[in-house]
């Protein structure tokens, strides 16, 4: 690839859903595995020009990235060529080798990814990426490594496998080793890949005869815990004394994790610093977990689970035997609430009730007494104080885009 004239642009064609989850973040910001599509290509491809999400997304993202060399929304100026690749895509593999005029479909039958000129790659991103809307002469090819994720249950089905080829890509950087450290437990024969700023205490138990642990940058590992692979502790993780961290789980940036967690993605900055369990769920950023609340991973039923993954929606199958369910950016769970099997619960909720319902809308303020909507301007000044603790404070553009969801989708639970 001539890195001169060649750009990498990568695009949300809004077939994923993700419910909540998509209400602050494109596609390729969610972490489909250890890694998100941006943070992958930087490290698969060794660079991201340009992002093109949604356009309710457009404001925030430009804000998000504001102080960055990559483009939102458009394409660098001395671009010839352009490499079109679908945010969904949980592998990046098939890039390398990706020749001018080729494009990657999905089993779907979605645009994987391409490498098209300038002019057809800003043609299809404006009309939005398809095979419609692509040169009638590029040459089809079936994707052979990865799959555009289109839901959070196919997320979870393929945890096992994203997480080895995260790891194995990270690994090839160097910048981890596979070692250990005085008083740490270790058994199995995979890799331990830990950073040299990690501080893992004595006690703690790492296993990787299911697959490799990474424990990044900053992570801390309290004493008595127990943290079984495939799994990911990100830069600054915490994994609190006592704490059993299962295979396939994923503990993003800034996040606590304790009590019992089991095939999770965290996203960033969330909080479940006692015990509690939490299986087959996804978690946003900004999320606070009470103490004792747990969630239930599987119907007694051990039948197909159903959800909703947003108010206008319907009940939909996820073939999947255990599915928890999503916890969207900002929302606090009590303590010792119980979550019901495939719960969703929207952006910014509060739950103060011991049975809260399976769907829980945006910004509700739900207590054993009343469900109404959280004041907006209490839950601002609140996402406020909790992020200063971090050093950080909401953007114009992100207070913009939540003001606009507590508008557009505050419904009374039971309406």
């Amino acid at each position: 690839m001539d890195r001169a004239a060649t750009v990498v642009a990568l695009f949300d064609d809004g077939r994923s859903r993700f419910g909540p989850l998509c209400d602050l973040r494109a596609t390729f910001e969610q972490r489909l595995g250890v890694l998100s599509c941006v943070e992958r290509a930087h490290l698969v491809l060794g660079r991201v020009d340009a992002l093109y999400p949604p356009d309710y997304l457009l404001a925030l993202l430009t804000e998000r990235h504001a102080n960055s060399s990559i483009k939102v929304g458009a394409l660098p100026a001395d671009a010839a060529e352009v490499v079109l690749i679908n945010g969904a895509l949980d592998c990046l593999d098939d890039a390398v080798s990706l020749s001018f005029g080729e494009v990657m479909v999905s089993a779907d039958g979605a645009v994987a990814m391409a490498r098209l000129s300038r002019a057809d790659a800003v043609r299809a991103l404006e009309r939005g990426v398809s095979l419609d809307h692509l040169p009638s002469k590029v040459v089809k090819r079936p994707l052979s490594s990865g799959q555009v994720v289109r839901a959070p249950w196919q997320l979870l089905e393929r945890l096992g496998t994203s997480i080895a080829a995260d790891i194995t890509t990270i690994a090839r950087s160097g910048e981890m080793t596979d070692r250990s450290v005085h008083g740490l437990h270790r058994f199995g024969h995979g890799p331990l890949l830990m950073d040299p700023t990690a501080k893992v205490l004595p006690g703690a138990v790492i296993d990787t005869t299911d697959g490799a642990v990474l424990v990044g940058p900053g992570v801390v590992i309290r004493p008595g815990a127990v943290v079984c692979g495939p799994c990911a502790l990100l830069h600054h993780a915490t994994i609190i004394d006592r704490a059993l961290i299962k295979a396939r789980s994923v503990i993003g940036p800034w996040c606590k994790a304790g009590g019992e967690v089991g095939s999770c993605v965290f996203q960033a900055y969330s909080n479940k610093a006692h015990d509690g369990h939490l299986g087959d769920a996804l978690v946003g950023e900004w999320v606070n977990i009470g103490a004792g609340a747990c969630n239930s991973n599987l119907l007694n039923t051990y039948g197909d689970v159903a959800t909703r993954l947003d108010a206008s929606g319907s009940m939909e199958r996820t073939g999947r035997q255990f599915y928890g369910g999503i916890i969207g950016d900002h929302a606090k769970v009590g303590i010792l609430v119980a979550l019901t099997t495939g719960s969703t619960i929207g952006t910014g909720a509060m739950i103060a009730h011991s049975r809260p319902p399976a769907f829980v809308e945006r910004f509700a303020w739900l207590t054993s007494e009343r469900s109404q909507s959280y004041r907006f301007d209490r839950f601002a000044a609140a996402i406020t104080s909790m992020m200063s603790r971090r050093e950080l404070a909401p953007g114009r553009a992100y207070l913009d885009r939540l003001r606009a969801l507590h508008g557009a989708h505050f419904h009374p639970i039971g309406a």
